[in-house]
């Protein structure tokens, strides 16, 4: 008896370092997709910041790490509408009044109901290409926002933010093209 659970104690042993082994060759490999996609856009450490912080991102093919881009992207448009909406409570001027809600549609109605979606419609049925277009679309939509203010902009940082996550969303899709 001793003899029996003496071979199931080292059989167990066994298993566990086989697996954790594997595991963490599983985990090198995830990190080495992860690295070598974002090598391929502008943005490296914006790149490796967004997918490792989704633990989605350790079992992702190229096509998920495409995914949970669109979703920074999401996230990132919809933080930079939230700010728009809390400068129109509080900034006086028509002229720049105007400018926030140009931007406040282009942000809503451009990117999070329409560029966002289709990417992720796109991602999901196998064709790249209609994600292609909507990434770069959201990326031109944060530029013209920023464009609309004429050098007096409130929103530099954010448009900043979602036209460089645009890019390395964009980056990541045309590799799937």
């Amino acid at each position: 008896m001793r003899t029996l659970v003496f071979i199931v104690l080292v059989y167990v042993v066994f298993q566990i370092i086989f697996l954790s082994s594997q595991c963490a060759r599983l985990s090198s490999n995830d990190d080495n997709l992860i690295e070598q996609t974002c090598k391929q856009t502008p943005n490296y450490s914006l790149c490796i910041s967004s997918l490792k912080s989704d633990p989605k991102s350790a079992t992702a093919d190229v096509t998920g790490l495409a995914l949970i881009m669109v979703n920074v992207l999401n996230t990132t448009a919809t933080r930079t509408l939230i700010h728009i909406n809390s400068f129109l409570h509080h900034i006086p001027s028509p002229k720049i009044k105007k400018a926030l809600l140009s931007c406040a549609n282009m942000y809503y109605n451009g990117i999070i109901t329409a560029d966002v979606p289709v990417s992720i419609e796109a991602l999901t049925k196998g064709d790249p290409k209609f994600a292609d277009d909507s990434t770069l679309d959201a990326a031109k939509e944060a530029t013209l926002c920023e464009e609309g203010f004429s050098g007096n902009s409130p929103l530099t940082v954010d448009n900043t933010n979602v036209n460089n996550v645009a890019r390395v969303t964009e980056a990541i899709v045309k590799l799937l093209l």
